[in-house]
């Protein structure tokens, strides 16, 4: 799986730097979907997940990418991908969405329970200098890979770059 999370994190900062900050959150998931496409990553993007209370369905929400188990990357178990085109201020939101489609997905039945998703944050801040003589394109993406607890009342940090 880590060789998968290793080559994720090389395509998002490739789109960071030819991109830049500002695009709308849209444009650097089909930027990210057109590098699946290339490596050969089988995917699926937005993905729905019901949601259910006492087995009933009572809602949905769209996860931004589902990466099937595969081969390729030595990928042995499927994996939720959840894009933000913002700044960390909101983490504790974006982990809450994460835990909201893991505990989701465990709770469907006829499909595999996912344990595993990725936060990828692309940043949306250029950079004036001081002396406002030079503004500073923004290349930083952070990308982490969450694990939802068997307890499933918390996500441990598995993965960072």
């Amino acid at each position: 799986m880590v060789k998968f999370y290793e080559h994720t994190n090389k395509l998002v900062k490739r789109i960071q730097k030819q991109l830049g900050a500002r695009f709308p959150e849209r444009v650097l998931q089909n930027a990210l979907a057109k590098e699946f496409i290339d490596a050969k990553i089988q995917y699926e993007k937005e993905l729905n997940l019901d949601i259910l209370y006492k087995k009933n369905r009572v809602g949905y929400i769209t996860a931004d990418f589902f990466i099937p188990k595969q081969k390729k990357f030595n990928l042995k178990e499927d994996l939720i991908i959840e894009t933000k085109q913002a700044g960390l201020q909101m983490k504790v939101e974006y982990l809450s969405q994460l835990k909201i489609y893991l505990k989701s997905r465990s709770q469907q039945v006829g499909f595999d329970k996912i344990s595993k998703a990725m936060l990828i944050c692309w940043e949306n801040k250029d950079l004036l200098d001081e002396d406002e003589s030079r503004v500073k394109f923004s290349t930083n993406v952070r990308l982490e890979v969450w694990e939802l607890s068997e307890k499933k009342d918390e996500m441990l940090k598995i993965w960072s770059a």
